[in-house]
């Protein structure tokens, strides 16, 4: 069997490092994971995974990490949708400028196809607000971190049209799961998580009735690897569970799974860029690729909190 290389960017990274570990189960592929790896490797050691310590933000590094490669996964980002809120000049130039110099040095090197994990929520906005959101939806991002998404999206649309560099894109939206930083920056679920085991007040923007999206980790990046080599219809596919679920019903299934203990929530006004609103279709993935076996909310946070 011809042997294929993956690069996968960001790869130490929460959403990186379970790449990883899916693409590395494949038979016949050599996964590089390139990162800074300020702390030790998250996925696990597998024979054919060779660890590329480098600086995304250094072209030499991307030039070497590129050599001999098929695929590249595209994972990294600079920001959060939080902090990006704060410092709207950092998407431009640490994720929208890097990526475009990304992609250049990805035509030179002959790169087959890049896979971007954009972001289902931000890039669709308040769209996603007004009811359940697919692909064919115009997108309406308010925060920075989904405007800078969506136009990497486009990017990769410009590089596909002018050097013929395949993609596709996969707008996940609110993935959860072992190795999320326990940060209110990373997540709610993992900040929920933290403040109960640490015995903290939570703070929850809204009432509580704000909904996402939620879709476990491992579920997300088995979806990615099902169909990223396979011919694709469409650019642009939307992994997430397709079910919404409230911040409140997260607390309620967090209070049963962490010794039902009594937790303090403190409910505050939502920041101007908070969506009230999360639920994305995957109709189009599963007709294309075929539906996959999700777990089960109640069932994911528990291997969370077991890790």
């Amino acid at each position: 069997m011809t042997n294929k290389t993956y690069l996968i960017l960001g790869a130490n990274g929460f959403i990186g490092s379970h790449l990883v570990d899916s693409f590395a189960r494949q038979d016949g592929v050599t996964v590089r994971a390139f990162d800074r790896f300020s702390n030790e490797p998250q996925f696990h050691d597998q024979q054919n995974v060779e660890v590329c310590k480098g600086d995304i933000f250094n072209e030499d590094d991307i030039q070497r990490a590129l050599e001999g490669v098929d695929y590249v996964i595209h994972s990294f980002s600079a920001t959060t949708p939080f902090t990006s809120d704060n410092n709207p000049f950092l998407d431009i130039t640490d994720n929208v400028e890097n990526s475009v110099k990304l992609f250049e040095l990805c035509t030179k090197a002959g790169v087959k196809k890049i896979g971007f994990i954009s972001s289902g929520g931000a890039v669709y906005g308040t769209a996603a607000e007004k009811g359940i959101v697919s692909e064919s939806d115009a997108p309406f991002p308010v925060s920075p971190y989904g405007i800078g998404k969506l136009a990497i999206e486009h990017y990769l649309e410009y590089f596909k049209r002018k050097n013929g560099l395949d993609y596709i894109v996969y707008r996940l939206t609110n993935p959860y799961g072992p190795r999320q930083l326990m940060k209110k920056s990373q997540g709610v679920i993992p900040a929920f998580i933290h403040n109960i085991e640490q015995d903290e007040p939570i703070t929850v923007y809204g009432d509580g009735t704000t909904t996402r999206d939620f879709i476990y980790i491992e579920d997300a990046t088995k979806m990615i690897v099902d169909s990223f080599e396979k011919p694709n219809r469409h650019s642009v596919y939307n992994i997430g569970s397709g079910r919404e679920t409230s911040l409140n019903q997260i607390l309620d299934s967090l209070k049963v799974l962490i010794d039902h203990k009594d937790i303090e929530i403190n409910y505050t006004d939502a920041p101007k860029t908070f969506l009230s609103k999360t639920q994305v279709s995957t109709d189009r993935y599963d007709n294309e690729f075929g539906k996959p076996v999700l777990t089960d909310l109640h069932e994911g946070l528990r291997k969370t909190i077991a890790e």
